[in-house]
């Protein structure tokens, strides 16, 4: 039985991996029907004009924050399932986290606290916290348990509260409940997720939430890069002659030839605009890249990342381009 359950899980993992590289065709393709307003002929002129090379930085910028979160939340699910349980045959979640390196954890969560937004730097905190908490009672270390499992919780919860305790008090303010929970219940949470479940509802209630989450997951990515930009936000200032009035045509640019500007409106339409009455064009942020809240943490966005902060900046641009606002200079 031993063997016969091993060979089945063999196959399982292969197919797995075989069906794997489908998934992100499946959604740039997704992407591109959705770009279209699902008209079959827009669709096939994007696939004529827009580069592999657009969408697929489009799919791995949009999706950096996805790979660490399922690493992190897996491997604090699987060491509380064995934290927990008693001993008995291992589950596939527990096997793979026995067998992740120390070094592959470590650096995820360093790379989450790079291009994770700063709203979501608590839970960070909380997994980094859970983990260790976790890692130091697998490990036998008695010694450890006071100092990782409730003094260091409790310090970077108090810390947390502090530097984040203004941006809360704004967001309650503004009535944005949700990112003032986000900064303010982790820091209480954190003392609780660094010892043992009971041992009866241990493993149902971590493999629940692992095969919960690996449910979801393929929805939530689509629904991320369904959203992300793949061809750039432009304000277009256009002079038609004829005594007829300048307009301004937003939208984004799907090429541009000696002749003509292809570009996709702000109402999905396809428009092919002689280059002859073009007056001027403006880079625009566009909607994706415009911050749904204002409040901040210490002069930065909390939905900036450090990643963010990292490169040098450009020379700031004017507060706002009447172009992109779809006004006249």
């Amino acid at each position: 039985m031993g063997k016969a359950r091993g060979v089945d899980e063999t196959r399982g993992a292969q197919w797995a991996l075989t069906l794997l590289p489908a998934f992100p065709i499946i959604l740039l393709v997704l992407r591109l029907w959705e770009l279209s307003s699902r008209d079959l002929n827009t669709m096939l002129l994007l696939v004529q004009n827009v580069h592999a090379l657009e969408l697929a930085s489009s799919l791995v910028i949009s999706l950096l924050e996805v790979p660490p979160a399922v690493l992190l939340v897996a491997h604090l699910l699987g060491l509380l399932s064995l934290v927990s349980s008693g001993p008995g045959h291992a589950s596939r979640l527990e096997r793979v986290v026995e067998r992740t390196p120390n070094w592959v954890v470590t650096a995820a969560f360093l790379w989450s606290a790079l291009v994770w937004q700063l709203r979501f730097l608590p839970a960070l905190l909380l997994l980094g916290c859970a983990i260790a908490g976790l890692t130091a009672r697998r490990r036998g270390r008695d010694d450890l348990v006071f100092p990782v499992c409730v003094l260091l919780p409790v310090v970077v919860g108090v810390l947390e509260l502090v530097w984040f305790g203004p941006a809360i008090v704004t967001a309650i303010a503004r009535g944005e409940v949700a990112l003032a929970l986000a900064l303010l219940l982790p820091p209480v949470l954190g003392p609780l997720l660094t010892g043992p479940l009971p041992a009866r509802v241990a493993r149902p209630a971590t493999h629940g939430i692992a095969t919960a989450g690996a449910l979801v997951l393929p929805f939530a990515l689509l629904a991320i890069f369904l959203r992300a930009p793949v061809l750039p936000a432009v304000a277009l200032h256009l002079r038609p002659g004829g005594g007829q009035p300048d307009s301004v045509v937003l939208g984004t640019v799907v090429t541009v030839d000696d002749t003509m500007t292809t570009m996709l409106d702000a109402r999905g339409a396809v428009r092919f605009v002689p280059n002859s009455l073009v007056v001027a064009k403006s880079l625009c942020e566009g909607a994706q890249q415009i911050p749904h809240s204002a409040v901040t943490a210490h002069g930065w966005l909390v939905e900036d990342a450090a990643l963010d902060w990292l490169p040098a900046r450009t020379a700031p641009r004017p507060a706002t381009d009447p172009l992109c606002e779809g006004r006249l200079p």
